[in-house]
């Protein structure tokens, strides 16, 4: 993760006055919620676990988190100015989290290169969002961690196995569906995702069968031409428009996919071209609330 210049130099500021930062609102940080369990002031720049905290009936532990830019429609329980908005997920502001005084900080994947930071700010530095490898069993870890720390293990527990029961049946149903394929659109380009990626979750968790060999390059997927995806000919195609989540201008995913190669292919001639919810797949990846929602989408396309 790159540091922005910003960043570093609120982080300079906080490791010169680190005390008194770290005292700012220092009583209420020991205190405890209205059951008296658990941390009382959580600051967050994890979407996904700023999910869990809603999901889990926690969400006035939180006093601040990452809002800045595109807020997905997920988390509009935290719309309000009630919760401080402590920058974006790549640029959190040290600042105003420090000035917050939180008990516990829950950090996102983008910025995991930050925990010392954070460290100089709140004793309990945790990441919130679950791997892109073993999605469901990461995300179930991640889950069961921060329900640890408020006492409400038997509340995720339930809706943990209502989670197991939808990776059951949407894995029985895709035995029998055929070849899937992801596709990120953004800028005007695609790029495609197969087994072993970020969003590994739909092949080796779900159970759809590669449409091919697909080798992804990083995080944004690899680079395939109109004709490589007409000679895949997936009998599914999965579809995340990257600037519609992150609020970009750029030409619609489904303006872009509306040419000949592509719509000579299964997917396409049969209506098995899904588009999925970008917020919830490339901005917040998991939570207990989403993750199901993400199940759910996939297991709709096969059912």
């Amino acid at each position: 993760m790159n540091r922005f210049p910003t960043i570093v130099a609120a982080a300079a500021a906080l490791a010169l006055t680190g005390g008194a930062l770290t005292a700012c609102g220092s009583s209420d940080a020991q205190s405890t919620g209205t059951d008296g369990e658990g941390p009382a002031r959580v600051v967050l720049t994890s979407h996904a676990a700023a999910d869990t905290l809603d999901e889990l009936d926690l969400e006035d532990r939180v006093v601040g988190l990452t809002k800045t830019g595109v807020f997905p429609d997920a988390l509009d329980t935290y719309a309000s100015d009630e919760y401080t908005d402590v920058g974006s997920l790549k640029e959190p502001k040290m600042d105003v989290i420090a000035e917050l005084g939180p008990d516990l900080i829950l950090f996102g994947a983008r910025t995991e290169a930050m925990e010392p930071e954070f460290a100089k700010i709140s004793d309990q530095v945790i990441a919130g969002d679950p791997d892109t490898s073993d999605t469901v069993a990461s995300n179930r870890a991640k889950v069961e961690e921060i329900a640890a720390l408020f006492g409400a293990e038997d509340k995720a527990a339930e809706q943990l196995a209502e989670i197991d029961e939808r990776v059951a049946e949407t894995r029985a149903k895709a035995e029998d569906a055929g070849t899937a394929l992801v596709l990120m659109t953004s800028g005007g380009k695609v790029t495609a995702y197969g087994p072993g990626t970020r969003f590994d979750i739909i092949f080796n968790e779900l159970g759809m069968e590669s449409a091919g060999d697909v080798a992804a390059e990083g995080r944004h997927g690899a680079p395939l031409s109109w004709e490589q995806i007409a000679e895949l000919n997936p009998d599914h195609v999965f579809v995340i428009d990257r600037d519609a989540a992150i609020g970009a201008e750029g030409e619609a995913a489904t303006a872009l996919l509306d040419n000949p190669l592509f719509n000579r292919t299964s997917a396409a001639t049969n209506g098995n071209v899904h588009m999925l919810d970008g917020q919830n797949w490339y901005l917040i990846g998991g939570g207990l609330g989403v993750l199901d929602a993400m199940i759910g989408e996939i297991d709709s396309a096969v059912s």
